[in-house]
Order: C-alpha cells, then sequence, then structure tokens
C-alpha cells in the first residue's frame, strides 16, 4: 500500500516574486491560493495541478542567482519535471513558454514521454513531460536514443 499520493509543495527561493507568480500564471494557469509577507520575508503557494504546489520564497539579503546554471551544477534540487494534463496541453504550454522567450521549443522523445525544457524567470532551467496513453517509464530510454519530435512546432 502507498503511504503518499504525490507531492504537496516543491520549495525554492526567487529574487522578484510577483515576477516568479506572473510567469507561471500567464504559462501554466496556475493560481495563487496563498500571498503572505511574515517573519520579513514574502512566501507564496502556488497551484500548479490538482494537489500540487510551488511554494517559492522571497527572502529580503539572500542572493538568488539570475543567471541560468547548467544541469547537475543546480545544487541539490536539480530542476522540477511539471506533468501535463493531455498532449494538447503538452503543446499548448510549449507555445507559452516559447512566447515568453523562455524555451527553445524543443520537445524530445523519450519512449514513453515527451519532453521540452524551459527556463523560469531566475534562470533555473524545469522541463514539462506529457506521457503517452498506456505507457510505461519501464521502457525510457537512454539518453542517447531519444530523438526530436520533427512535426512539433509545425503541426501545433
Amino acid at each position: 500500500m502507498a503511504t503518499l499520493d504525490g507531492i504537496h509543495h516543491l520549495t525554492t527561493l526567487t529574487a522578484d516574486l510577483d515576477r516568479l507568480i506572473g510567469f507561471y500564471e500567464r504559462v501554466f494557469d496556475a493560481e495563487v491560493t496563498l500571498d503572505l509577507e511574515e517573519e520579513g520575508l514574502r512566501h507564496a503557494l502556488i497551484a500548479i495541478g490538482p494537489n500540487t504546489f510551488l511554494h517559492p520564497f522571497q527572502v529580503p539579503g539572500v542572493e538568488v542567482p539570475q543567471h541560468h546554471i547548467p544541469m547537475f551544477e543546480r545544487g541539490r534540487m536539480d530542476h522540477i519535471g511539471l506533468n501535463a494534463a493531455d498532449q494538447e496541453s503538452f503543446y499548448e504550454v510549449r507555445r507559452r513558454v516559447m512566447a515568453e522567450g523562455a524555451s527553445d521549443g524543443l520537445v524530445s522523445d523519450m519512449g514513453p514521454f515527451l519532453s521540452f525544457g524551459f527556463v523560469d524567470p531566475d534562470g533555473v532551467g524545469h522541463e514539462v513531460m506529457w506521457t503517452k496513453p498506456g505507457a510505461s517509464s519501464a521502457n525510457t530510454l537512454k539518453r542517447t536514443e531519444w530523438t526530436v519530435v520533427a512535426d512539433a512546432g509545425a503541426t501545433r
């Protein structure tokens, strides 16, 4: 029996909470469910799924890097992989992050998943995933076997 049913929240630091909230609202239709200032800092809960929240903190005096840091050099938590509700949503979010200038739109076919990366307003790289119907993560291809989806931009 599983004792958990997912992730409630992921906590990050941001240099500009309003900028980060605006990005997630525009791109992901996210909803802010809490926005508080307390004990000299500000934090928010941003609903990014039915039961999943981002919990960013803006802390005065804490330097948050504003440049892109390469994958596996970012620290204890490297990136967030967001799950698209369906294929149509996957391509709509891709269109939106490209319109924000936050992605080159390259879509990788990983076997059971499609994936594209984006960079958030604080310069952190994340990805959006879509699981193909009936696919199993056990069939995930090695990185060297991934292919680029050729029609990702042409037909969507």
